[in-house]
């Protein structure tokens, strides 16, 4: 059962949001997936700079297999 703890429902959306950060980053989420994603990133903003960050660490590792 869900909790009605805001407190509780925000720290399993953060959970359920990390899980799927590198599928979303490499688009293999389904849209109503994403859609969730990006809601609860743009409300939360230890998500969105832990986004930002892994966004960048993958980045630089594929800019690094170019080389």
């Amino acid at each position: 059962m869900k909790s009605l703890n805001p407190v509780s429902r925000h720290r399993e959306r953060c959970r359920e949001t990390r899980e799927k950060m590198s599928e979303y980053l490499d688009g293999e989420l389904e849209p109503g997936a994403v859609a969730a994603a990006e809601r609860h990133v743009s409300r939360c903003p230890n998500c969105r700079r832990l986004l930002a960050n892994l966004s960048r660490t993958i980045g630089g590792l594929r800019r690094l297999g170019e080389q």
